[in-house]
């Protein structure tokens, strides 16, 4: 595992810059978002939340904002012997004189393959709405484009599938977003595209110390791959620090506490391109009673848990 993502770092980084979707520094806090068949993995009713500033200083600059809710469903309702849980998720992106808002309902299944690992699968339903604005920072939009679908607002079904490998140390993970194609006319034809999330982690115990390396990449076929690159050092489960790199746009550092059942977490991005002071700041939180046992939540390593659920 450890040589695989090595490898797989190195393949990825060539020439690897963008941004194609909403994008969160803090992406294992928030794994459901980009694959639905995260839910699950956490063993009780599990709330989270965050907001994430970008371009710091830039009029119009985008900020996003999501929060989910995810339930495991109890075993006496299912004959089989695997596990179903489901979920809510909604997220808000504004980016200048768009905002695009998503509710979408979540169901997942997860099936032991063998003592070590397990099979998820997830799918997210729902629906997004585009929504232009026709005054921008208290003067009228004279943007050409965007002008003439000033308050316009537009809905369309979303469909998210995704698939989920893993064991109490590793996971493998990969999602399509935006399956259902839309043309969407704000101002001028376009048309939806597929979102590819590959991403991976390891977790590796050494005394009181939690190593846990991982990477996020998101493809289409219209621009130039965007890969997250994260390494994170837990000290007994109780507090992170981790330091992350966006492949040739900045450097983020990260610090999240585990307080009980409550978990805070924060990061910094630093631009590395030319445009300077157009710092970002993400702040999420998560709420659950899973007590002490599991992977993140301040216990041991259990079998079937997610490492990257913490």
């Amino acid at each position: 595992m450890k040589r695989g993502l090595i490898i797989l770092f190195l393949l990825v980084s060539i020439q690897i810059v963008a941004q194609q979707s909403v994008q969160y520094s803090q992406y294992t806090f928030n794994n459901f978002g980009y694959n639905p068949a995260f839910l699950g993995t956490i063993k009780c009713v599990d709330f989270r939340a965050g907001t994430r500033l970008q371009w710091v200083g830039f009029e119009g600059a985008p900020r996003s904002s999501f929060a989910s809710l995810q339930l495991e469903l109890k075993k006496k309702h299912f004959k089989n012997k695997g596990r179903h849980a489901v979920g809510l998720y909604v997220e808000q992106d504004d980016v200048h004189l768009t905002t695009r808002t998503v509710i979408k309902g979540a169901y997942s299944y997860h099936k032991k393959l063998s003592s070590k690992y397990t099979l998820g699968l997830g799918i997210f339903a729902g629906v997004q709405q585009y929504s232009t604005d026709d005054v921008f920072g208290g003067e009228a939009n004279n943007d050409p484009v965007l002008a003439a679908a000033a308050g316009s607002v537009i809905r369309y079904p979303d469909i998210m599938p995704g698939i989920l490998f893993y064991s109490n140390t590793i996971y493998w993970s990969l999602s399509i977003n935006q399956v259902y194609f839309k043309n969407i006319n704000l101002g001028q034809e376009q048309t939806q595209v597929n979102q590819y999330y590959f991403g991976a982690g390891h977790k590796s115990l050494h005394g009181n110390w939690t190593v846990f390396k991982s990477f996020l990449l998101k493809m289409d076929v219209l621009g130039p791959p965007a890969l997250d690159v994260n390494v994170a050092w837990v000290y007994r489960q109780k507090t992170t620090l981790g330091l992350g790199y966006r492949v040739g746009e900045s450097v983020i550092a990260q610090l999240k506490f585990n307080l009980g059942a409550l978990k805070i977490g924060y990061a910094f991005d630093y631009p590395l391109n030319k445009i300077y002071g157009n710092y970002g700041h993400e702040v999420m939180i998560g709420f659950n009673k899973c007590g002490s046992g599991g992977v993140g939540n301040g216990g041991g390593m259990k079998p079937h848990v997610c490492p990257a659920y913490n």
